[in-house]
C-alpha cells in the first residue's frame, strides 16, 4: 500500500506449480516489460490501496453516517508505551521460566526457506525467489569471490549473515541473538575496526507502513554479529521510535549519532489502529561521546503531536531523522568531522562541530504539517577529490526532484536561504524526451515508504535511485520503460538508465518497492538492493537493449525516453533470498483433509503462498498483498484468498496460479469500511459457504459464483471481465459497527470470524474496538440472518484479535483482545471463556488471563481434543493445559518473533504459527 507497502509488490512474485524451468541466459531482451496475461487485478489496481491504509487520514476506513459515529468517539488509549512493551517481554520472559508445559514437542520451521514465484505470475514471466522486507544492509571490505561478508536487517525478521555474498545462491544464518526486537531499521559497521568484527543495529523500521513496528534501541556485536547487546544510553533516546540512520566518527569509535524516527507499537494480523506512544521521546538526531552510555538530543525540528481523536493518531513523520553520515572531505587534520543528515519534510543539515548544525537544502515540505505524511529527503554523499558533491533527492508528497551541488564546502547561506535552495542544481524536469525528465517524480506516489539514493565510494559520477514502479510507464500497451524502480546514472544525474528488468528472455525483474541500496566494496558496478521482495544483486557488466524500443509501438518522445533508459540495463540480475526465512506471513489455513501436508497463506506484499509435502515446496500461487485464505470444507479444490482490503479471488483448481477467479464486486461496490486485511473464513461443513468481514459480515453459498461463469468472464489471466463478478450477500439488516446495538464502541470494522464446527446456524463475530456478537441463524436467507451483540461495558473497549469455537458446544467460545490493560484499567484482561446463553440472550465471560501480564494477545486456538488453549504474541507462543491457571510457553524451538495468528487442526494434531518476518512454524500437538 502507498506509504505503507506498496500492494501490487508481489508483483514479483506468484504462483503455483513450481515449474524450475531454467530458461538459458540469453542476451535477447523480450519487447514488453509485463508478460502476457498478467493478473488482471493487480494490473488494473496498483494504486487503490491507500483507501484502506491504517495511515490514512481519519475516516477513510467508514462510510456514510458511520464516519460521524466513529470520529465522535475515540478509541481508549490507543497508545502503547515502551515501559509496556518491555513489561510485556519480560512478562513473557518470566513465563518462559516455567517448564514447557508440551512435553516432548518442539516447534519446527515449515518455511518458506526458499520463497519460489514461479514463471505464470511474476510480471516479467520469469521465476524467481523472494523473501521478507529488507530494509538494511551491511557489507565487509573484502567483497569477492572468496569471502563477502553481508549482514542485511529485515524488517520483521531480525539480522541475517552470509560470509559468500557474492555467490549466486549465498548461504544465509540467522545473527539475531541477543536483540530483543526482529525489528530492524538500519545497521552499520564500525569503521574503526578494520577486522569488520564490531557492528550496531538500530531496532524499529521507520518506513511508516501499516507494520513498522517501533524498537527498544540500539545493539552492538563484536563478533560479526553472532551475538548483540544493548547500548545502554539508546533507550531513552529511541523508547517507543525507530532508530532509522546511525553513524560512527571514523576517527573516535565513541563518537555516534543516532536518527530517530516515528514507529509505533501494537501491530496485529487484522489493522486495527496503532498509535505513537504517549511520552515517547522526541525524534531527531542524538549523540553519544562517550560509546553509547549517553546521548542527548543535539538537534530536532517541530514534528506531530498525536490526535487522540483520529482513528490513527495523525501524526506522521515530520522531524524523523532518516540518513546520517560523516564526512573530511576537504578538511585539515585538526577539524573535527562533519557530520550530514537528512530529515523528514525539512531538508538535509550539517554539523560543524561543537553543537553548531545549519540547514544546506530546503525540503519542498517545508517542514508544514499538511505534507508530513508525504514529504521526504535523502541524500547521497559524493566525494570528488578536495570537493564535496552532494546528491539529494526531494518531494512534498507531490512532486519528487533530483538535485546536485557539486562542492558543498561552503557557506551554508550560499546553499538555501531555508526555503529556496540556489546553490543546488534540479536534474529533475517534467518534460518527457529530455534527459531531467528520468528523475522527474521518480518515487512518487509513496516516497516517504521507499526514497533510495546511494553512489558508490570514489565513483562520484555514478548515483543510483530507487522508489516505486512506476506503473503506468508498464501497464500500458506502449510502454516506456520497464518501470524505473531503480535506475542508474553515471554522469552525475543527469541522464539514467532502467535497472529493474536485466537482459534474460524473459527477464529477472526487481520488486516494485525499493528501501536500500549498497555496493560491494571495490566493486562500483555491483549493487545489493533491498526491496520489499527481499534482497537481489546485479552483476558488474550491463547491456545496450534500446533495440528493444522500436517494436514497442512508440514515437516522439516516449521514444527517445525508452531508447534512453535502456541503453544500459543489467546483464544480469541474480536473487539472493534463497535461505532467507524472513516471509512476513498474516495468516495460515490448513486443507482440512491433509493439515500436515497443504496449508496457504497470505504475506506481506508477497502474495499468498501454498505448500506441499513429500517433498516439502513452497511457492507465490498468487501475487499482490496477500491476506486471509479460506479452503473448502468438502472440496479442497476450492480456495480462496484476499489482496488488500475487500478484493480477493476463488481457485476451484486447488492453487493453480492460472486458476483464480475474481469475486469480490459486491464487497467493493458496498463501500463499506473494511481493514486492509478482512477477515474470510470457509464454513467448517457446508461446501461452497464462505464468510468475509467488513461492516456487515457477507456471506456466499457458491463460492463466489458458478465455476463456468467465474472462468469466462472473472479469471485474473484470461477473463473478459464484462460482467460481474462475485454474489456476496450482507446478512441482516443493520451493520454490526453502527448505532442499532449501541452507542458505545462503534464504528470501523469487522475484524474476526468464527462458525461453529458443529452447528450450521452458529456464527461468532467481532468488531475492532471490542463489540462481540453471535448468530444463531446463521444458515437462514441472508436478509433474515439476526446477531446478538454480547458483550458489555465490563469487557475490554479494546481491539478483539481472535474468536475459537468449542466444537463441543457452538455457544462456547474462547476470546482474545490485544491492547493493553493499562489503557482500560477498570476493564482489563486478554483472554476471555465465554458462554451465551440462548434463552436469557446473555453471556457469561470469565477473564482467563491469569499470568499472562499485561500483554497483547494477537491470536487465539482450541485444542478440543485435550482442552488446552494457545495464543500468540510478540514474542510467541503460549499455552493454558485444560484444567490449569498457569499459562506457559507452548514448546522450545520457536524464535522470539511476532506471531500474527495461530491455525490448529486438533484432529490432524498440528498447531501453525504464522509469525510476521520468520516464516511458517509447526507444532506437532501430543
Amino acid at each position: 500500500m502507498p506509504r505503507t507497502r506498496s500492494t501490487f509488490i508481489s508483483i514479483f512474485l506468484t504462483s503455483v506449480l513450481i515449474i524450475t524451468v531454467i530458461t538459458s541466459f540469453v542476451l535477447h531482451v523480450q519487447a514488453a516489460p509485463v508478460q502476457t496475461h498478467f493478473n488482471h487485478f493487480l494490473s488494473t489496481h496498483y494504486d487503490d490501496d491507500g483507501q484502506y491504509d491504517d495511515n490514512s487520514p481519519p475516516g477513510a476506513f467508514l462510510s456514510g453516517p458511520e464516519q460521524e459515529l466513529y470520529g465522535d468517539r475515540a478509541y481508549p488509549h490507543k497508545d502503547v508505551t515502551y515501559t509496556q512493551v518491555m513489561e510485556a517481554y519480560q512478562a513473557y520472559q518470566s513465563m518462559a521460566r516455567h517448564p514447557w508445559v508440551s512435553q516432548g514437542q518442539s516447534w519446527h520451521l515449515v518455511g518458506p526457506i526458499t520463497g519460489t514465484t514461479p514463471a505464470p505470475v511474476t510480471y516479467t514471466g520469469r521465476a524467481t525467489t523472494v523473501s521478507g522486507r529488507v530494509t538494511a544492509i551491511a557489507i565487509s571490505d573484502p567483497c569477492n569471490q572468496s569471502v563477502c561478508r553481508i549482514w542485511v536487517g529485515a524488517a520483521g525478521g531480525g539480522i541475517w549473515a552470509t560470509s559468500n555474498g557474492f555467490a549466486q545462491a549465498p548461504t544465509w544464518h540467522s545473527s539475531s541473538s541477543g536483540l530483543a526486537s526482529n525489528a530492524i531499521g538500519s545497521i552499520v559497521l564500525d569503521p574503526n575496526d578494520s577486522t569488520g568484527a564490531t557492528l550496531y543495529v538500530g531496532t524499529g523500521e521507520e518506513n511508516g507502513s501499516s507494520d513498522s513496528e517501533a524498537g527498544v534501541g540500539l545493539y552492538k556485536s563484536t563478533d560479526y554479529g553472532v551475538s548483540w547487546k544493548i547500548v545502554p544510553g539508546s533507550v531513552t533516546a529511541a523508547k517507543d521510535r525507530s532508530i532509522g540512520a546511525i553513524a560512527i566518527d571514523p576517527t573516535n569509535p565513541k563518537h555516534i549519532y543516532i536518527g530517530t524516527d516515528v514507529a509505533r507499537h501494537g501491530a496485529s494480523a487484522v489493522n486495527g489502529g496503532r498509535f505513537t506512544p504517549p511520552g515517547a521521546p522526541q525524534v531527531g538526531l542524538y549523540e553519544s561521546t562517550n560509546g553509547g552510555a549517553t546521548f542527548k538530543l543535539v538537534f530536532s525540528k517541530a514534528s506531530d503531536v498525536v490526535n487522540p481523536g483520529s482513528p490513527n493518531g495523525s501524526d506522521f513523520f515530520r522531524g524523523g531523522v532518516s540518513k546520517i553520515a560523516f564526512d573530511r572531505t576537504g578538511l585539515a587534520a585538526s577539524q573535527p568531522s562533519r557530520v550530514y543528515f537528512s530529515m523528514f519534510d525539512y531538508g538535509v543539515f550539517r554539523g560543524l562541530g561543537k553543537g553548531t548544525y545549519e540547514q544546506i537544502f530546503a525540503s519542498a515540505g517545508g517542514g508544514r504539517v499538511a505534507d508530513s505524511a508525504d514529504s521526504r529527503t535523502e541524500f547521497a554523499l559524493a566525494p570528488n577529490g578536495k570537493k564535496l558533491r552532494i546528491y539529494v533527492g526531494d518531494t512534498d508528497g507531490t512532486t519528487a526532484n533530483l538535485y546536485r551541488v557539486d562542492d558543498a564546502n561552503v557557506p551554508a547561506s550560499k546553499l538555501t536561504n531555508g526555503k529556496n535552495n540556489p546553490g543546488w542544481l534540479n536534474l529533475s524536469n517534467s518534460t518527457k524526451g529530455t534527459p531531467g525528465y528520468a528523475s522527474y517524480n521518480y518515487c512518487n506516489p509513496q516516497c516517504s515508504y521507499d526514497m533510495p539514493i546511494a553512489s558508490p565510494p570514489g565513483h562520484p559520477n555514478t548515483v543510483w535511485i530507487g522508489g516505486a514502479m512506476q506503473y503506468t510507464e508498464i501497464f500500458t500497451v506502449n510502454p516506456p520503460s520497464n518501470g524505473r524502480t531503480v535506475q542508474r546514472s553515471t554522469d552525475a544525474g543527469v541522464d539514467f538508465t532502467d535497472m529493474t528488468d536485466d537482459a534474460q528472455s524473459p527477464p529477472l525483474g526487481m520488486h516494485p518497492d525499493q528501501h536500500v541500496i549498497a555496493f560491494a566494496p571495490g566493486h562500483p558496478d555491483v549493487a545489493f538492493l533491498g526491496s520489499d521482495g527481499g534482497l537481489v544483486r546485479t552483476s558488474d557488466d550491463f547491456i545496450d537493449a534500446s533495440s528493444s524500443c522500436a517494436s514497442r509501438g512508440l514515437t516522439g518522445p516516449d521514444l527517445a525516453d525508452c531508447r534512453n533508459w535502456l541503453k544500459a540495463i543489467p546483464t544480469r540480475i541474480y536473487s539472493l533470498n534463497n535461505g532467507l526465512a524472513t516471509i512476513q506471513f498474516q495468516s495460515l489455513t490448513v486443507n482440512p483433509m491433509h493439515p500436515k501436508t497443504d496449508i496457504i497463506g497470505g504475506s506481506q506484499d508477497n502474495g499468498t503462498w501454498a505448500y506441499t509435502a513429500n517433498p516439502a515446496n513452497w511457492f507465490e500461487s498468487v501475487g499482490g498483498d496477500g491476506g486471509q485464505s479460506a479452503i473448502d470444507a468438502a472440496n479442497p479444490n476450492i480456495r480462496m484468498h484476499t489482496y488488500f482490503g475487500p478484493n480477493g479471488d476463488v481457485n476451484f483448481k486447488g492453487t493453480d496460479p492460472l486458476g483464480w477467479d475474481s469475486v469480490t464486486d459486491p464487497l467493493v461496490a458496498s463501500k463499506e469500511g473494511a481493514s486492509f486485511y478482512v477477515p474470510l473464513i470457509a464454513d467448517p461443513q457446508i461446501s461452497h459457504t464462505m464468510f468475509v468481514g467488513l461492516e456487515h459480515v457477507w456471506r456466499t453459498l457458491d463460492s463466489g459464483g458458478p465455476q463456468a461463469y467465474l472462468d469466462q468472464h472473472c479469471n485474473e489471466q484470461t477473463g473478459d471481465f464484462k460482467q460481474p463478478c462475485g454474489d456476496w450477500q450482507p446478512l441482516g439488516g443493520p451493520t454490526l459497527t453502527g448505532s442499532t446495538f449501541g452507542s458505545d464502541k462503534g464504528g470501523s470494522f469487522v475484524v474476526a470470524l468464527n462458525r461453529a464446527a458443529n452447528a450450521e446456524n452458529i456464527l461468532w463475530a467481532a468488531t475492532r474496538l471490542g463489540r462481540l456478537f453471535i448468530s444463531t441463524n446463521a444458515d437462514a436467507p441472508a436478509a433474515s440472518v439476526t446477531f446478538t451483540r454480547i458483550d458489555t461495558s465490563a469487557q475490554p473497549g479494546r481491539f478483539i484479535s481472535g474468536i475459537t469455537v468449542d466444537p463441543a458446544n457452538p455457544y462456547h467460545a474462547f476470546v482474545s483482545f490485544s491492547g493493553y490493560n493499562a489503557y482500560t484499567p477498570t476493564t482489563p484482561g486478554h483472554v476471555f471463556d465465554v458462554t451465551y446463553n440462548p434463552s436469557s440472550g446473555k453471556a457469561a465471560w470469565k477473564n482467563i488471563s491469569y499470568n499472562l501480564g499485561d500483554a497483547p494477545i494477537t491470536g487465539i486456538a482450541f485444542d478440543s481434543q485435550r482442552g488446552d488453549l494457545y495464543i500468540a504474541t510478540d514474542f510467541g507462543v503460549s499455552l493454558l493445559q485444560a484444567g490449569s491457571k498457569t499459562w506457559g510457553p507452548a514448546a522450545p524451538g520457536l524464535p522470539m518473533v511476532a506471531v500474527y495468528s495461530l491455525t490448529i487442526s486438533s484432529s490432524g494434531r498440528v498447531l501453525y504459527a504464522a509469525t510476521h518476518g520468520r516464516g511458517a512454524w509447526r507444532l506437532t500437538l501430543p
